[in-house]
């Protein structure tokens, strides 16, 4: 599942550059990352089994719909009347998160021959109001030559959209705000002071 998280990878690195929105800091693109010898290598989520992400008003004004994380889903997920989100949902929903379980050993790649590996861990996930979704990524650069971690760092993502995505509907506020957190961190100076080897 590995090699087929990190395909899709390259597929949202290539549709975030193609939605042509514009990047903060130096100006980078994520598909600018491939250009400079990043490999995506993809994210693995840190949140608290059933952890409350937040609320929002239910449709035709009945009442709120609360959602909620787990680990995986489970027949238990079917007695409850919160939406629960699991790495699957994020998968359908475009981000290049690997399967539950998955470590951040920077082995193997996409891309072998590139000289970084970016993987990020998600540990926050927020939604509010109607589909404003807030996230927060912490983030690893590797450096295969250096054969050491050279950055880490965090970002944070915003956006708003009609759908969460979680059965696959594109576009979505939750791979948006993926996108978001992915364009602040190539905006961060010591994260290009890091690729270009400074």
């Amino acid at each position: 599942m590995i090699r087929s998280a990190r395909l899709l990878i390259a597929v949202t690195l290539a549709a975030c550059s193609a939605s042509g929105s514009p990047q903060p800091g130096s100006g980078l693109t994520p598909a600018d990352l491939l250009d400079r010898g990043v490999d995506m290598f993809g994210v693995v989520a840190d949140i608290p089994h059933r952890q409350y992400l937040g609320e929002t008003p239910g449709s035709g004004g009945g009442g709120t719909t609360v959602f909620r994380w787990a680990a995986e889903h489970t027949l238990l997920d079917r007695g409850t009347s919160d939406v629960v989100i699991a790495v699957q949902d994020l998968q359908h929903a475009g981000l290049p998160v690997l399967d539950q379980g998955s470590r951040l050993d920077f082995v193997g790649g996409l891309y072998e021959d590139v000289r970084y590996r970016l993987a990020g861990t998600l540990n926050r996930i927020s939604i509010s109001a109607h589909y404003d979704v807030r996230m927060t990524v912490d983030w690893q650069l590797y450096d295969r030559d250096a054969a050491s971690i050279v950055f880490t760092g965090s970002s944070d993502g915003f956006a708003r959209g009609q759908n969460l995505g979680l059965t696959g509907m594109q576009p979505n506020a939750m791979l948006s705000a993926f996108q978001s957190c992915l364009g602040n961190l190539i905006g961060q100076g010591e994260f290009t002071a890091a690729i270009a080897g400074e």
